[in-house]
Order: C-alpha cells, then sequence, then structure tokens
C-alpha cells in the first residue's frame, strides 16, 4: 500500500476531481495553491488515485477487516497475480512518475485526475454523475470519520 492520506488530502483530491468532472479550471487553480508542507496537486491526485483504487481491488477480491490467517494470504496472492491488478499497480505507479515530474503544473495534475476517473469507472462502470456521487459519498466518509 502507499502513503496514508490525510482527511484534508483525502478533500483537496475529492475537491479536485469534482472540479475535473465539473471542467472548472479555476477552481482546479485554487485547488493547485498549496500551503506550507502540502503535496502538489499532481503528486496528490497520484496518490489518491493509489489508494482509492488499492482500496476498490481489495474489496473486489474480498479482503477486509474480519479476512484472517491463510484467507487472507490467498485472497492477497490471488489479487497479486490478477492481470487486471497487475496493470492497475503499473498505472498508480507510472502516474506517480509522471507528478514527481511536474511539481505543482495543473494541466498534468487534470490529466492524472481523468486517468484516476476512468480507472474507477472501469471498476464501478460509473458515468460522469456517477462519478460525482461516488466522491460526494466518499467525501462524506471522511468527514464523518470514517
Amino acid at each position: 500500500m502507499g502513503i496514508e492520506l490525510t482527511d484534508d488530502e483525502h478533500l483537496r483530491a475529492l475537491a479536485a476531481l469534482e472540479a475535473i468532472v465539473g471542467n472548472n479550471d479555476a477552481g482546479l487553480a485554487a485547488l493547485g495553491s498549496r500551503g506550507e508542507g502540502e503535496r502538489p496537486l499532481p503528486a496528490l491526485l497520484a496518490e489518491y488515485g493509489r489508494h482509492t483504487l488499492e482500496r476498490i481491488l481489495v474489496a473486489a477480491f474480498g479482503i477486509n477487516a474480519s479476512t484472517g490467517g491463510g484467507e487472507f494470504s490467498r485472497l492477497v496472492a490471488e489479487l497479486n497475480a490478477d492481470p487486471q491488478a497487475r496493470l492497475t499497480f503499473l498505472l498508480t505507479e507510472a502516474l506517480r512518475q509522471q507528478a514527481a515530474l511536474v511539481g505543482d503544473d495543473l494541466a498534468t495534475a487534470k490529466r492524472i485526475g481523468i486517468s484516476v476517473l476512468g480507472a474507477v469507472h472501469a471498476f464501478t462502470d460509473a458515468d460522469e454523475s456517477g462519478a460525482l456521487t461516488l466522491l460526494r459519498g466518499l467525501r462524506n466518509e471522511i468527514l464523518r470519520g470514517g
């Protein structure tokens, strides 16, 4: 698994993805302005994509907090052997590498966000409207402390 995201990072990434879906470049630019210690938006979106896609994969393979022992090991081995999962890991690593090269470039942030949304769509089959609903649900989960 990747670097853990703070609640504020989750919320900033979700807001950026909402801005991307809504084609709100002014909103994206506002989210691209960062304070001290905040990650550049491309890096944040790449890490958020890794985090979200790993959560989706883990759930798709039936791995949860109550999965234990041999069952856990078997499911993780299945996940790691699955070609779609391996391609997803490769995609998220490619996005992280791309983000590392561009600093605060908003055009790249938007492209990374589009790639993350496309990957989420590939797993969930959510259209743009569904993607916004999903993003809002994830935001609400963060705000509730879950």
